[in-house]
């Protein structure tokens, strides 16, 4: 025979024998350490404390654990244990009938008788028993024990758990010394083995098996290891507002409640005082409050009836890129962030993951790439400097036709899409309602009707073939002197104009505005005798009826006030009026830009605005074959009126006089009269009165007359030239009347 077996050995075949878990080092959630595989084998090692001459006597009966752990639900994704290997059978070789040298020493250790006491649901942590423990102290309290039968029997040592934390449901008691006992589970609610009360800490409560998911509502609870609440893993700011599945509550005996946190693949989180979550009905955690705008940049996300995924409300197809309101959001335990949408009518739309949009506290919603060329086909739409609507840049009544580059759009709340629109020198123009442009294929923009014929100015411009200008279709100089139909035009996002032109019905090309002028025709030209007055300030009068001629004077020098009509054109740009003053030519205007006035002009000023009178050497003179009234400056005509004379029969004294003292609002015959001559009887004054002594009536018969030799010597001028002269010409002017 071979020498001793060592107690390792001898050990090894006690487990055999009774079959029971080894000694695990599998832990619960509550400790989050690593399994060690190797615990078994060094746990047998250390626990050899002599050799012996003989074996143990190996009995042929294998006992069983029977007490069954009531069932709790695990919290931790691994759980790693070890089992007893299975008996050796009784025919091997070692297992015959064992020679009188390898038993004498260490007699079996006889079974403890044991009943079973009420089960309590607690944790137990396993002591560390100090290195002068003594020999029967160290067999009595670091044995693990296995069970058959309401039989314990040494199983091994507890020596390598120490400090580790288990669950404990069922106790014992010797039956004959009343010693107690706990058993121990892991993770998996698996026996591990029985152990002295004696051997373990109690934790201060008992723990519940849950099913439920909490978020976390408080960033100021720390988070616990076990239920011992001995090591700290952290504080819940880490994880505030997430949700956990919540295995495993601990309510301590003050009535504390803890609770263990996992994610959804069972990773332990720690234990948190409930007072620090809210309990969740779903995975989608608690509602939490949110008021943000949200605008959807995917058409490929589900929009979600409930957060277990079996009902879906729709889907973001026909929502890509409008903007609604998430009025709450969940963070999910997938660890995903859920909005709550709604539209602007306030129909829930449903549940959708964050990543499908992008919020903002903005009603216009979020920023969203563009890049189209849009032309303003609209009048009467603001174009907006903000989204408060308070501040106004423009309108599309001056930019209408122009085309802009949309770089980016807002679909707004409020159901419209707003484009932010640039020039082509990246100059911000506004925001505009999409409603109000037209999106174009290109930068050329969209075409707009136009009719007119035109001929090109010289030789040096490119009729394109595109508006993109890739490809030249003509030169210019093939059709100098043609009159070119041109049916539509393009206002290009460059700032320029492009005509679409024609030639004998066949397309030439595209041409910039700039190349051609009207090809103008004067069908008719008549004399006329109208007085009209110049309602239209923009521009320049023109030298010819035609508006590509030369041009005169700025129209808006004019504007307001009366002019006498002498000739009228009719043409293809439609009809012009050709306007002197009493002071000579003004020029053409296109009839459009006034308004007759013919039935009382003599209720106008005749000569335009009127001077200012504070010159050297002022004079007077007035000229009978002209009917006019010259306003000089020494020998400077600065104003000059239209006036009515003497007749053959009463002639207007010819001669050098001056503005008399003499004057007065009204006689029996005229109003605003100035004496020249003979101190009230030869007068500067209106045209005569209907009504003696008035001011404002004035005879329609007479007034007429304005122009024409017409008075019985005294000097008619029209009603604002005659109240202008009464209030301003100075006492002892010089007057001379001339031929």
């Amino acid at each position: 025979m071979k020498k001793n077996r060592s107690w390792g050995y001898r050990l090894f075949c006690v487990l055999s024998l009774v079959s029971a878990p080894l000694l695990s080092t599998s832990v619960t959630h509550a400790e989050m350490t690593e399994t060690d595989t190797s615990l078994v084998g060094q746990t047998l090692t250390s626990t050899t404390t002599s050799s012996s001459t003989t074996e143990m006597t190996v009995s042929s009966t294998t006992p069983t654990t029977s007490s069954q752990a009531t069932t709790s639900e695990s919290t931790s994704e691994t759980t790693t244990s070890s089992s007893a290997g299975t008996a050796e059978s009784s025919s091997s070789s070692e297992s015959t009938v064992p020679s009188t040298e390898e038993t004498t020493d260490n007699p079996e250790t006889p079974a403890i008788h044991v009943k079973k006491l009420t089960e309590s649901k607690r944790y137990v942590k396993i002591k560390t028993f100090p290195a002068s423990t003594t020999k029967t102290q160290e067999t009595d309290s670091r044995t693990l024990y296995a069970i058959n039968q309401l039989q314990l029997t040494a199983a091994g040592t507890i020596t390598d758990l120490a400090g580790h934390v288990y669950k404990s449901i069922q106790r014992y008691q010797d039956a004959t010394t009343n010693k107690e006992y706990v058993e121990l589970l892991d993770d998996q609610n698996q026996v591990i083995g029985i152990v002295e009360a004696a051997s373990v800490t109690t934790a201060n409560g008992l723990f519940q098996t849950e099913k439920k998911y909490a978020t976390v509502q408080s960033a100021n609870y720390p988070l616990w290891k076990t239920p011992f609440f001995d090591t700290q893993l952290g504080m819940t700011k880490a994880i505030n507002q997430q949700t956990f599945q919540v295995k495993e509550s601990f309510k301590q005996k003050d009535g504390s409640i803890f609770y263990a946190l996992s994610t959804d693949k069972n990773q332990f989180i720690g234990w948190v005082n409930a007072k620090g979550v809210a309990e969740a009905k779903t995975p989608g955690g608690v509602w939490q409050s949110e008021s943000k705008y949200a605008t959807i940049i995917s058409g490929n996300y589900t929009l979600w009836q409930n957060f277990d995924w079996s009902a879906k409300k729709g889907n973001t197809a026909a929502l890509n890129g409008k903007t609604v309101k998430a009025k709450g959001k969940y963070r999910h335990i997938n660890g995903a962030t859920y909005y709550s949408l709604y539209d602007s009518k306030n129909k829930w739309l449903g549940y959708i993951n964050a990543s499908g949009v992008k919020t903002t506290s903005n009603a216009q919603g979020a920023y969203q790439n563009y890049g189209k060329y849009v032309t303003l086909t609209k009048k009467n739409y603001t174009v907006w400097g903000n989204f408060n609507w308070s501040s106004k840049k423009n309108t599309t009544s001056s930019l209408y036709g122009k085309t802009y580059l949309a770089k980016g759009k807002y679909e707004h709340w409020n159901g419209a899409t707003y484009y932010s629109l640039y020039d082509s020198n990246n100059k911000w123009i506004g925001y505009l309602n999409a409603g109000a442009a037209t999106v174009a294929k290109n930068r050329g923009g969209i075409w707009q009707s136009e009719n007119k014929t035109v001929q090109v100015k010289n030789k040096n411009y490119t009729l394109w073939q595109d508006l993109n200008f890739s490809k030249k279709k003509a030169s210019s100089a093939s059709y100098m002197n043609k009159n070119i139909k041109v049916t539509g035009k393009y206002q290009h996002y460059n700032g320029s104009t492009y005509y679409s032109l024609y030639l004998n019905n066949q397309w030439i090309g595209y041409i910039n505005a700039t190349g051609v002028k009207n090809a103008h025709t004067i069908y008719s030209q008549s004399t006329i005798s109208r007085y009209v007055v110049v309602n239209n300030g923009s521009g320049n009068f023109l030298n010819a009826a035609d508006p590509n001629s030369s041009k005169l004077g700025k129209k808006s020098s004019y504007k307001g006030y009366m002019a006498q009509a002498t000739k009228l054109a009719k043409t293809s740009d439609g009809n012009y009026l050709y306007l002197v003053s009493p002071a000579g030519k003004i020029g053409w205007i296109k009839e459009s830009q006034t308004y007759s006035v013919n039935d009382k002009f003599w209720m106008y000023t005749t000569g335009g605005k009127y001077p200012s009178l504070n010159v050297k050497k002022l004079n007077i003179e007035v000229s009978i074959s002209k009917q006019r009234v010259y306003i000089k400056s020494g020998d400077k005509v600065i104003y000059t009126m239209l006036c009515s004379t003497g007749t053959v029969f009463t002639p207007t004294p010819l001669g050098n006089f001056r503005i008399q003292q003499e004057k007065g609002s009204a006689f029996s015959g005229a109003a605003y009269y100035r004496s020249f001559k003979d101190h009230g009887v030869y007068l500067f004054h209106t045209v005569p009165t209907s009504i003696a002594w008035s001011t404002n009536s004035f005879s329609a018969v007479e007034g007429r007359k304005l122009g024409q030799r017409a008075s019985h010597g005294c000097i008619r001028l029209a009603v604002p030239d005659a109240k202008w002269f009464y209030y301003n010409m100075p006492y002892n002017t010089p007057v001379k009347i001339v031929k």
